[in-house]
């Protein structure tokens, strides 16, 4: 399972560990709106991919180049974008935008020799990407981004935003057609932002059962955009802002949609609301100066949505279709993205939090400061080495910045204030003890970590992962209630968590009995509804736990949902792979010695299970569930196999699915067909094709024969194949024709 702990230990030099790791950044930053770095520090490490990516020649199954990140959240209902809704590549300068703009311009002006090139640029809006579907002038859809290539249907909720047209008024524009699709961003204006936190305070004040309130905006219009009550939407103020139109209907958009101009122009018509960009620019220092005003209105507070950029445009139509459209990006826009909004502040002193591994993370305490409208007073420190190289200690001033203009991310010393103040700094200093379990601490490289694998926060932090969205998904067991479980059930472990809520063979008499007692010992703040919900949920998750999500729960250091579908492809099932040697493991694709190691490990199948690289503060030992005997009167490190605290999963009496079972279809469209794919896809990686057919149905053939039904291609497509198909008689088609013509 991939923590946060496994995040800062990524090795940026290495595929495999850069790859894990942005694809994990990009789960946190879509779907839980929790991103674990700054937006300059993701595309920077992106761009090294890339380049891993390309000396290798290969690239990874997960690898975050293939697709962007997805927003989808399994709450409402899939829908395919009729256009693929893309996102938008970054530059962080203005040499990086001008010389993006030079390179653009001198590649239209060869194709269109004599025509003036132009650009135009608007806010790069901090909200939820959407797209609205008119057909025949009425508001019929509104889906999210997704995954650029299916979003999720939120039209109910979208019809409460005040400033969405139900309908659109044919007159104002004349021939509008059937199919007309508007693009922009759901935001949450500052007032409304505003009201919303305060109601959340007042709540938590006067007693009542509160959530706690939004980091940001973004964050708030997400939150709310994705209610399954639609009359909570309502109140929340919501509002869209748009800057993009699509027709299927290409004369109608050369003629009432020529430019960037004239399509926010003819939005405006419409009744939608914007960013007034009124103009085109030839003269890029013109362009440059009218970026810089912009974002001094921005920094000056005085717009009242969230915007970290602007969006520079080509502005005429038929020079965007030139220029096309890569996998992930269209080419004919950047964002430039501006400089963090940073403040200088205390460092009040350090605490440190230990992770579901062990590692021991220390956290700043800062005199609270307030950036970007919302007030920070607490900041990761990584490790030891991300202090050091700072220069970071208690007592000084430090800048703070919101990475993403979400997470407080302490960047360097504010070394003038300090001089100033006359500061009387003291060092960070790791503890030599374990915060939660009283053990003493050990070092591995850069890390310090608490060996003791019963640790009570390493305990709760198994069983809150296995309970999460990747693994058994127990809605009704979050981390307050885990805690209960621990503290007042004695649960240490996921066997015992269903030996106590799902035990097979109890008669109706016992089960009451149990739920009874669990009820009395779990006490104030439970009811039996509660309790009965967490029987309930335990017990459904059995059925629902799939292998490659229970290989992924098990906290194996190194493997996560991503290397447990892999793992669970390869070996089938769970008794074959606890069977598997190290050899066995290294022959598995993308499964290195140190994975293969603790794998291995795990399931007992080395002599001496503990990570010898790991040397003690001072002695470090495995100790007693939520011990604080000291080490010295512990017994000797114990191995890292800790199968019995999974017994119940090789308990056939529990009904665990412990053999992997091949993805569901997507559909049975081209049950039957024999199909072949020639070219580059403009949609998918060369390696996901193949799965992609055949999870609809076909036949996928290596080469074209008599009988081969289809040959659909891509952008420079083999000609040998192109020919051989034609010889035979065989249609071939067109990519995007191909999956209109079968609604793929």
């Amino acid at each position: 399972m991939y923590s946060r702990e496994d995040f800062d230990r990524r090795d940026i030099t290495d595929q495999r560990s850069l790859t894990d790791a942005l694809a994990w950044a990009s789960f946190k930053y879509y779907v839980e709106n929790d991103p674990p770095m700054s937006d300059y520090q993701f595309d920077m490490e992106f761009k090294q991919l890339q380049a891993l990516e390309r000396a290798s020649g290969t690239v990874l199954p997960n690898s975050p180049t293939a697709r962007v990140g997805s927003d989808i959240q399994g709450a409402f209902k899939k829908v395919a974008h009729v256009i693929p809704m893309q996102s938008i590549e970054n530059v962080y300068s203005d040499a990086e935008l001008r010389a993006w703009i030079d390179e653009t311009s001198a590649k239209l002006h060869d194709a269109f020799p004599g025509e003036k090139v132009t650009f135009t640029y608007e806010p790069k809006y901090d909200g939820v990407s959407i797209s609205l579907v008119y057909e025949k002038g009425v508001l019929t859809d509104a889906v999210t981004r997704g995954d650029q290539l299916v979003g999720e249907s939120v039209i109910e909720n979208v019809r409460t935003i005040r400033n969405v047209p139900l309908a659109l008024d044919a007159g104002a524009v004349g021939g509008l057609p059937d199919y007309f699709e508007v693009r922009g961003e759901i935001l949450m204006p500052q007032a409304a932002f505003d009201r919303l936190n305060a109601e959340r305070a007042a709540k938590a004040e006067r007693g009542e059962k509160a959530e706690r309130p939004f980091a940001n905006k973004r964050n708030a219009a997400s939150g709310s955009l994705k209610q399954l009550d639609p009359k909570v939407t309502a109140r929340r103020g919501l509002i869209a802002n748009v800057f993009a139109a699509y027709s299927l209907d290409a004369d109608f958009a050369r003629r009432a949609m020529p430019s960037q101009v004239a399509t926010l122009a003819l939005l405006s018509r419409l009744g939608f609301t914007h960013y007034e960009c009124d103009r085109a620019f030839a003269d890029i220092d013109e362009l440059s100066a009218e970026i810089d005003r912009f974002n001094a209105v921005r920094t000056s507070h005085a717009l009242p949505y969230d915007c970290d950029g602007v969006v520079v445009k080509v502005n005429e139509r038929r020079h965007q279709e030139f220029l096309g459209l890569n996998t992930t990006f269209p080419n004919w826009c950047k964002a430039r993205k501006f400089p963090q909004e940073a403040q200088s502040t205390l460092i009040r002193g350090v605490t440190f939090q230990v992770g579901m591994t062990g590692h021991v993370t220390p956290v700043a305490e800062l005199e609270p400061t307030t950036i970007g409208g919302a007030v920070v007073s607490r900041a990761t420190l990584n490790n030891e080495a991300y202090i050091r190289n700072l220069g970071l200690s208690i007592g000084s001033y430090v800048f703070v910045q919101r990475a993403g203009e979400v997470i407080p991310q302490v960047t360097g010393p504010d070394s003038e204030r300090n001089a100033q103040e006359e500061v009387s700094p003291s060092p960070i200093s790791f503890p030599s003890r374990c915060p939660s379990c009283g053990g003493e601490l050990s070092r591995k490289g850069e890390f310090v970590i608490c060996p003791n694998h019963h640790c009570r926060e390493q305990v709760v932090q198994r069983l809150e992962y296995w309970c999460g969205r990747d693994c058994a998904n127990i809605r009704t067991l979050g981390r307050s209630r885990i805690d209960d479980l621990v503290d007042k059930l004695g649960i240490s472990s996921v066997d015992a968590l269903y030996r106590h809520f799902a035990q097979p063979g109890l008669d109706d008499f016992a089960e009451v009995s149990r739920r009874d007692a669990t009820l009395d010992a779990l006490g104030e703040g439970y009811g039996e509804k509660t309790v009965g919900a967490i029987f309930d949920g335990v017990r459904a998750s059995i059925g629902t736990l799939t292998l490659d999500r229970i290989i992924g729960g098990l906290g194996i250091d190194g493997v996560g949902k991503l290397t447990g579908r892999q793992l669970a492809a390869h070996f089938g099932s769970l008794d074959a792979l606890k069977a598997a040697t190290e050899g066995d493991l290294l022959a598995v694709e993308n499964i290195g010695e140190i994975t293969a190691d603790a794998i291995a490990a795990f399931f007992g199948n080395v002599g001496r299970c503990s990570d010898s690289s790991a040397q003690s503060i001072a002695s470090g030992a495995d100790l007693p569930l939520f011990s604080e005997a000291s080490v010295e009167a512990a017994p000797a490190p114990s191995p890292d196999c800790h199968l019995d605290e999974y017994a119940c999963l090789f308990d056939p009496a529990f009904g665990f699915n412990t053999t992997f079972a091949a993805a569901e279809r997507l559909g049975g469209e081209l049950d039957g067909l024999s199909v072949i794919f020639t070219g580059t896809s403009y949609r998918f990686k060369r390696e996901e094709i193949k799965e992609f057919f055949e999870r609809h149905g076909a036949k996928y053939v290596s080469s074209v024969t008599a009988k081969t039904n289809y040959v659909v291609t891509g952008d420079a497509p083999g000609a040998n194949k192109v020919q051989k198909a034609a010889a035979l008689g065989i249609p071939v088609v067109a990519e995007r024709d191909f999956y209109a013509q079968f609604g793929l």
